[in-house]
């Protein structure tokens, strides 16, 4: 007695899909829907780049990205949490009379003086104690992974607001023999196209 089961559609959706994709030269492809992390880590040992951040009772901010080098946010966190370091920082570098005749207000000449004068990669440690600076290494993390192309940009389209930048990339599964079976097996569902 033989029974008869019938294939269900997304199978065979999913078998002409497997067949239309670019495998991106990947044998046993499984797609892997990934985004870029950052983890704490010491100097040198794997660092993509350093932070300067400040952090208190859970409240914590990035104040400076050395991948980015944009002062503007640390000048203005310096500002408002410790004027009486900028006033020291400007008389002690001689960077008041040079900015003082061309502009008017304090805020001004120390947020200009700061961002042309100070070099954060060397003279960091000059910067009020209760900032830190951290090194941190970039990872990458496979939020998903899916048998095809479509149902990776699938996801990507309908979760990429709840995560960094997400991307595919195309992993092998070799040595997953059971997914290789799988696999081959909802491929044998439907036939290649052959280009005439």
């Amino acid at each position: 007695m033989s029974q008869h089961i019938e294939i269900p559609a997304f199978l065979l959706e999913m078998s002409q899909q497997m067949h239309q994709q670019d495998n991106r030269i990947t044998a046993e492809p499984i797609w892997q829907v990934r985004c870029k992390r950052y983890l704490v880590t010491q100097e040198g040992y794997n660092d993509h780049h350093w932070e300067i951040f400040y952090g208190e009772d859970g409240d914590y901010s990035t104040l400076y990205r050395s991948d980015d080098g944009d002062k503007s946010n640390l000048a203005e966190w310096l500002l408002e949490h410790d004027a009486e370091w900028c006033k020291t920082w400007l008389f002690e570098n001689d960077k008041i009379e040079s900015y003082h005749d061309e502009i008017e207000s304090f805020a001004d000449v120390f947020t200009q003086a700061f961002i042309e004068g100070f070099d954060v990669d060397s003279d960091h440690y000059d910067l009020p104690s209760n900032l830190t600076k951290l090194h941190f290494q970039e990872i990458e993390e496979v939020i998903k992974s899916c048998l095809t192309e479509a149902d990776a940009n699938w996801f990507l389209r309908r979760k990429q607001h709840d995560y960094p930048h997400l991307y595919t990339y195309v992993a092998s599964m070799y040595l997953c023999p059971q997914m290789i079976e799988l696999r081959n097996w909802i491929l044998s569902l439907t036939k290649a196209e052959v280009a005439a």
